[in-house]
C-alpha cells in the first residue's frame, strides 16, 4: 500500500510540476519563483519514484510528466492565435540567401570539430565517470554501467554547446575541458 501511494504521490509532483512550469513559461515576463516551485516538483517527483520503486518508479514519473507535457502543449498549440507575421523562408541558416557564399569550408569544418571533438570529449568524460565511481567504491560492473550511461548523455550535451558557441576558440574550449576530466584516471592508470 505505501508502494503505491508513494508512486501516485511521485505521479502527481511530476505531473504538478509540468502544470506549474507551463504557467510560469506562458506569462509576459517569466516568474522565478514558479520556475523553482515548479523544477522543485519535478525533483521531488523523480526523488518519491525513486524512492518507492527505485530505477522503475523514476521512469514511471517521467512518463506521466512526459504525457503531461504533451498535453498541456497540445492544448497550448490548438489554441495559439494565427501568426500575424509570414515565417521567413530561410531554414535557420541552412542555406545561403540569394548572393551569398556558401561557406562550405567552414560548415564542413564546424562538422567534422562537433563530431569528432564531441566524441572524444564524451570518451574522457565517460573514463573519468568510471574512474570516479571506482575510486568511490563501486564496483567494475555498476562503475561501467555508469560510464556507459555518462558518454551518450556528455556528447549529446557537448555537441549541443559547442553548435551554440560563436567561435572556434569557446569549441576548442568546450573539448579540451571535457578531455581535461579524464586526466587524472589516465595518471593513475586506472583509465580501464
Amino acid at each position: 500500500m505505501a508502494f503505491e501511494s508513494n508512486l501516485v504521490a511521485a505521479i502527481l509532483a511530476g505531473v504538478a510540476a509540468v502544470v506549474v512550469l507551463r504557467s510560469s513559461w506562458q506569462r509576459r515576463k517569466r516568474s522565478a519563483i514558479l520556475n523553482v516551485a515548479g523544477w522543485s516538483l519535478g525533483v521531488l517527483a523523480i526523488a518519491l519514484g525513486w524512492q518507492a520503486a527505485g530505477a522503475w518508479g523514476a521512469t514511471i514519473v517521467t512518463l506521466w510528466a512526459m504525457g503531461a507535457a504533451y498535453a498541456v502543449l497540445s492544448i497550448a498549440a490548438i489554441s495559439a492565435p494565427a501568426a500575424k507575421v509570414k515565417a521567413s523562408n530561410r531554414r535557420a541558416g541552412m542555406l545561403p540567401e540569394q548572393g551569398e557564399p556558401l561557406r562550405l569550408g567552414r560548415r564542413s569544418a564546424t562538422f567534422f570539430i562537433v563530431g569528432a571533438g564531441a566524441l572524444l570529449g564524451a570518451i574522457a568524460i565517460a573514463v573519468a565517470t568510471r574512474w570516479l565511481a571506482s575510486a568511490t567504491g563501486a564496483d567494475a560492473a555498476n562503475a561501467t554501467v555508469l560510464a556507459l550511461f555518462a558518454a551518450p548523455l556528455a556528447y549529446t550535451l557537448l555537441a549541443f554547446f559547442m553548435l551554440m558557441t560563436t567561435s572556434r576558440r569557446a569549441q576548442f574550449g568546450w573539448i579540451g575541458a571535457s578531455i581535461a576530466s579524464a586526466v587524472p584516471a589516465i595518471l593513475m592508470g586506472s583509465a580501464l
